[in-house]
């Protein structure tokens, strides 16, 4: 089938989208192949879609070089994909829960992301990608915002702390909302992030952990946060000082290493 024909059939799939599992389907052929590019894909190299959808992606997924694996929680549209690649040698279709999904064998990851679970979707990649190098994203363009914060600015989160220290994230392009069939009613952008696989360990993990329990009340004070965690105002104020963190600021305004070192200090005092 024909690039055209291909996507003027995903483009008939309109009124079959489900809403209840944020489905938007990629009806133009240049942003789904510029978004597959952005994986400089490699012969040998074990790519991973997150919900394949229609076949948006999947279709230049399909031409390899690399292999991939297609995964999604719609049978209707698992069962499409495997009628339109079948005997296809590059791709691999078959049912996934993004949730709850294996990621370490895969050296990349591609994705357009639900919106009411992009977060999760990510933190899962994170915690369980091994040795993925890049994760090219294509979100909404407000989730893209918080995924790239600075520090100091309202969208700053743990997510965004671990997965801008271990990955460096950048922009790729705004993909308008009438690109896709329903159109959403916000625009998308694609995110790449190339990963420093010796910054994923045990040590930046427990580093989120720490920051997700320090951001359960942003607008307190750190130190507030923090003797809330340990139950004990001396230890916290101790742990701060050790740190050469500022007791008056809050969760937002530290950066990764302020909340490495005080994982790294409140682990070696425990033991």
């Amino acid at each position: 089938m024909t690039e055209e024909k291909y996507f003027e059939n995903i483009r008939s799939f309109k009124f079959l989208a489900k809403k209840e599992i944020g489905q938007n389907f990629l009806g133009d052929p240049e942003s789904a192949k510029r978004i597959v590019s952005l994986l400089e894909a490699k012969e040998g190299e074990k790519i991973l879609e997150i919900g394949s959808g229609a076949g948006s992606l999947s279709y230049f997924l399909s031409l390899g070089p690399a292999k991939a694996d297609l995964i999604d929680i719609d049978e209707a549209m698992l069962q499409k994909l495997k009628e339109d690649f079948e005997g296809n040698p590059y791709v691999n279709i078959q049912f996934g829960n993004a949730m709850r999904y294996d990621y370490s064998s895969y050296d990349k990851i591609v994705g357009n992301l639900p919106y009411y679970i992009t977060s999760g979707i990510i933190e899962n990649v994170l915690l369980g990608a091994k040795k993925a190098t890049r994760y090219v994203f294509m979100v909404q363009k407000e989730a893209a915002t918080r995924l790239l914060a600075k520090p100091g600015s309202e969208d700053y989160s743990p997510l965004t702390i671990y997965l801008n220290y271990v990955a460096k994230g950048k922009k790729a392009f705004n993909v308008r909302r009438e690109c896709f069939v329903p159109a959403p009613h916000v625009e998308s952008t694609v995110l790449v992030f190339d990963v420093d696989l010796s910054k994923q360990n045990e040590e930046s993990k427990a580093m989120f952990s720490l920051a997700k329990k320090l951001f359960l009340n942003r607008r307190k004070t750190i130190l507030n946060n923090l003797k809330n965690v340990l139950g004990d105002s001396q230890k916290a104020e101790e742990a701060l000082k050790a740190c050469g963190i500022a007791p008056s600021l809050r969760p937002e305004n530290l950066l990764a290493e302020n909340y490495l070192a005080l994982s790294h200090y409140l682990k070696e005092s425990v033991e």
